[in-house]
């Protein structure tokens, strides 16, 4: 008795797959099954024909079937942006915290740096203070001449938002030195509006972590809240 009860319980737990006859006597029972189940009509295939010809009917259903899948997959992509917004957003936010708290501009350098490696993988960050420009920077951060960098980054500083892509050999050099060679793709952020005082650089060994397509609104965020923090630290002149 005891063995058939646990065959009973377990006949329930895990039902077997329904026959074909099983199904129609369902339907039969059920007439209006598949009015209360839309969807369920749209994903059977009924076909309708008259000789070789397909019925306008069976067309119809076609490409309504046709159309619900795109719409499907494009709210399915819709849904995956919002997921991956809502986590850079997150992992931003975080960044921008740290920042807030540093209290020298050697502790603004290493929030920015260790938050790029930690959240964002990246691979290579250098900020990296302009010389030369309106403000003056303590010699314990990294520094770039204004002069070399012109010549070296020519229309990086000057495009006033982020560039995101592969780098020419002279930039790359400019921004990540001894690791140039093992960046084939890299975000630059130029920060101040006008004149830029400092670059924060990205780079990453894959030639496909950042594309020309890539959004960069989080990017821009970043750039200005540096571009209002490091001032903050310049010495004075």
């Amino acid at each position: 008795m005891k063995d058939e009860h646990a065959t009973q319980l377990r006949n329930r737990e895990t039902p077997a797959e329904l026959s074909g006859e099983e199904v129609a006597a369902y339907l039969s029972r059920h007439p209006d099954f598949f009015r209360l189940h839309e969807q369920a009509l749209l994903d059977i295939d009924l076909p309708h024909r008259a000789g070789t010809a397909v019925s306008l009917v069976e067309r119809q259903v076609s490409l309504l079937r046709e159309r619900n899948i795109d719409s499907r997959q494009r709210l399915n992509r819709l849904m995956e942006t919002a997921r991956d917004n809502d986590l850079l957003f997150s992992r931003t936010r975080r960044l921008v915290l740290g920042l807030l708290e540093a209290d020298s501009l050697e502790a603004v350098s290493r929030a920015a740096l260790d938050a790029l490696r930690r959240d964002f993988s990246i691979e290579h960050g250098k900020l990296l203070l302009l010389t030369g420009g309106a403000y003056q920077w303590p010699d314990s951060v990294n520094l770039l001449d204004r002069t070399q960098a012109g010549s070296a980054l020519t229309g990086l500083l000057n495009v006033g938002r982020p560039i995101v892509g592969p780098l020419r050999p002279q930039e790359r050099v400019a921004l990540f030195g001894s690791v140039a060679d093992d960046v084939q793709s890299a975000a630059i952020v130029p920060i101040g509006s006008q004149s830029s005082m400092a670059v924060l650089a990205a780079g990453s060994s894959d030639p496909r972590r950042f594309h020309a397509e890539m959004g960069t609104m989080f990017l821009e965020f970043i750039g200005e809240v540096l571009a209002r923090l490091l001032p903050r630290f310049a010495l004075p002149t």
